[in-house]
């Protein structure tokens, strides 16, 4: 499996738009720094917050197109059919496909914490611990995303398709949830795009959402890790039975 996961960084790493991703995180934090900056609008923790916020935003969307070409690619390029008759087991193929995809988030996910926290030097002010840790507790909805796209990838075999049905589920059932938590939260409780981001245990300006809820951190793992094997073993399951031939 581990040549499989090289045989895929070969490939995304030789097209251009993988450099063009991180350059475009560099350009986006720049960019915030010199309005910050002109304006006066952060401090240290402050800038690293809000940025990391939107880098996070943009690499949720460049995460769900880059999984939807792991598989989608194949099919539209008729490649699936040259790697399903190599020595390599189905299962094997997918758990490669699943595996780097979750490395290359986390490494977008990393440089965009490295960038941020390096020019957040251009800002006074503290820089508290629990700033990072609640940066890190966001990671669940990246790995979630993948896990969710690679399912509508073995649905499908448009990008477009895939790419249209994980934002539609993503988005519009976060406003629906979000609409809940004002009026019904015991409902809001089972969507689970509401667990997904478990700095709100931590976070005292977002802790409200839990509360209204009724939820704890237990429960928010329990429930994304329930739908996470749902969808893995949907996904294996699809893999597994259908012809590409």
């Amino acid at each position: 499996m581990l040549s499989l996961i090289q045989n895929e960084w070969i490939k995304w790493w030789s097209m251009k738009k993988s450099k063009i991703v991180f350059g475009l995180y560099i350009v986006v934090a720049l960019a915030v720094l010199a309005i910050g900056k002109y304006n006066d609008l952060f401090a240290r923790d402050s800038y690293f917050s809000d940025t990391t916020l939107i880098l996070s935003g943009l690499l949720g969307i460049i995460t769900i197109v880059f999984t939807a070409e792991l598989i989608g690619n194949e099919l539209r390029y008729d490649t699936m059919k040259h790697l399903l008759m190599s020595p390599y087991t189905r299962m094997s193929i997918y758990f490669a496909k699943l595996s780097f995809a979750i490395i290359v988030t986390l490494l977008q996910f990393f440089f965009i914490v490295v960038l941020v926290f390096a020019l957040s030097f251009a800002f006074s002010g503290q820089f508290g611990d629990h700033i990072m840790r609640d940066t890190l507790m966001q990671l669940v909805g990246p790995v979630f995303t993948i896990i969710m796209t690679l399912f509508f990838s073995l649905l499908f075999r448009s990008v477009g398709m895939i790419i249209g049905f994980t934002v539609l589920a993503q988005f519009f059932t976060s406003i629906v949830g979000g609409i809940l938590i004002g009026f019904k939260p015991e409902i809001a409780k089972w969507i689970v795009f509401m667990h997904l981001d478990w700095s709100m245990y931590f976070d005292d300006q977002a802790t409200f959402i839990a509360d209204r809820m009724g939820t704890n951190l237990t429960f928010s793992a329990i429930f994304v890790f329930a739908h996470m094997i749902v969808l893995l073993g949907g996904s294996l399951l699809i893999f597994q039975k259908k012809s590409y031939i």
